[in-house]
């Protein structure tokens, strides 16, 4: 089994600011985890590139990351409404600055608040009824 299926992913909404020169793209987050996250946007970016992330924790807390793009997926128009997902995967490459305490610590706070039942862990079966999006 793969390093990257031992990481637990958080299902979470945050706001992110991204781009390939600096962080000018709004859009929000699918789900994070430890290592990395998965943005929702029908604006992708390519593949192996490179993007500045700023991804907003709180109101007052934020951080900056350099991240590659590890998948995309675009939909055509006409798919808009499907519950397919579209968007990007992208694992953290640099933090800047104290980004990677504060980024730790709120993933460890999600994973308090997954056992204490407050929150889905991606791919449970709560959060897929509640999309109402099939699970196999």
């Amino acid at each position: 089994m793969s390093e990257k299926k031992h990481l637990k992913r958080y299902i979470k909404s945050l706001r992110v600011r991204y781009g390939l020169e600096k962080p000018e793209k709004l859009a929000f987050t699918e789900d994070i985890s430890m290592t990395g996250l998965s943005i929702r946007t029908h604006e992708v970016v390519k593949p192996g590139s490179v993007i500045v992330a700023e991804l907003y924790l709180s109101d007052d807390t934020k951080i900056l990351i350099k991240g590659c793009v590890t998948w995309a997926k675009k939909l055509l128009p006409a798919m808009a409404g499907e519950t397919k997902k579209e968007g990007m995967g992208i694992k953290i490459v640099k933090f800047m600055s104290d980004g990677e305490s504060v980024w730790n610590k709120f993933i460890e706070s999600c994973a308090d608040l997954q056992k204490a039942g407050e929150c889905n862990a991606a791919g449970s079966q709560d959060m897929h009824d509640t999309l109402n999006m099939p699970t196999g």
